[in-house]
């Protein structure tokens, strides 16, 4: 009896020294563990060490993360004005203060669902948006994310700490569709900076022209004042001189002016002689010996019947 006695003892003493391990809870800085009695929700235990009833009275779970954790996600969505972006976003989240239970009985996998409420949230809020405006909004972009993101994550025992909306990346066709317009767009400016420079530059060139043509104008004005009142004088003196009328004196001065353009043309190696009205007519001798005196030797001494280049050419009446 005494023998069947410290049997039963040393087995009681075995079950309880294998089941002291069971009943000890340690838990990990910033991590909880749940409690289950038979399999239903007992507590939530904290940091450090803790007792519990022996399996399978009671059992605990692993550690259940309170840190911060992020989900980082490139999410292509469809803009309002049909524009197809990629948005990359980022959002950071933890289990709240009081919401172990529902963070860890209600998501199955917590980072993937919640991952799909971002993706799903981000496209619907895209959705009313155009493309212009996902990159000027972008700050009220991340606060309705998040503002609907912590609504709808509150009742999971999940708190949204921050969300952070990187710049859309459109497709590479619109890219490029893009590039075109600004190109464009500065090909344009370009030729209307050109056309305007060229503006500019003809008015300038026109201005310039128009001043010259007033320098020269009044210079060629006062030049022929000039000659004017020193022909007026010249004549003065000369008919005082002279006793002439001041139209004989006029002649004279043309004369003059005619036989040295004669002169002068001959003296150049001129072949053809334009003769002034006055000596065509052949008034004044003295103008046509002049004249023929101031004519190349060939063209003195050159037959009057003759041609230029041939022969002689008989006259009509066979004289």
């Amino acid at each position: 009896m005494i023998e069947t006695t410290a049997i039963l003892w040393l087995v009681l003493g075995i079950a309880l020294i294998a089941l002291v391990p069971s009943m000890i809870v340690i838990t990990s800085q910033q991590h909880v563990k749940i409690v289950e009695t038979f399999g239903k929700f007992s507590s939530v235990r904290g940091a450090g060490l803790s007792l519990k009833l022996p399996w399978p009275i009671q059992t605990a779970s692993s550690n259940f993360s309170l840190k911060i954790m992020e989900i980082a996600e490139e999410v292509t969505v469809k803009s309002s004005d049909n524009a197809f972006v990629t948005v990359p976003i980022r959002v950071q989240y933890r289990v709240s203060d009081n919401g172990a239970e529902q963070a860890f009985y209600k998501l199955d996998d917590p980072e993937s669902q919640i991952r799909s409420y971002v993706v799903n949230q981000v496209r619907s809020t895209a959705s009313g948006l155009t493309f212009d405006e996902l990159f000027r909004s972008r700050d009220n972009f991340e606060q309705d994310v998040e503002s609907t993101l912590k609504e709808r994550m509150t009742s999971f025992g999940f708190r949204i700490e921050n969300v952070l909306v990187d710049d859309p990346q459109p497709s590479q066709q619109l890219r490029e569709a893009f590039d075109r317009v600004i190109a464009s767009q500065r090909l344009k400016e370009a030729a209307e900076n050109e056309g305007e420079a060229a503006r500019r530059l003809a008015v300038a060139k026109a201005n310039a022209e128009g001043q010259s043509l007033e320098i020269k104008g009044a210079a060629w004005s006062q030049f022929r004042k000039t000659i004017a009142e020193g022909n007026a004088e010249a004549l003065e003196n000369f008919v005082g001189t002279t006793g002439l009328s001041p139209a004989e004196a006029l002649v004279f001065f043309t004369s003059v002016n005619e036989m040295e353009a004669v002169r002068d043309a001959a003296s150049d190696g001129g072949r053809v002689v334009f003769v002034a009205g006055s000596a065509r007519g052949g008034s004044d001798p003295a103008l046509m010996g002049m004249m023929a005196e101031a004519l190349p030797e060939d063209a003195r001494t050159r037959p009057r019947d003759r041609t230029p280049d041939g022969p002689h050419r008989r006259a009509p009446n066979g004289g």
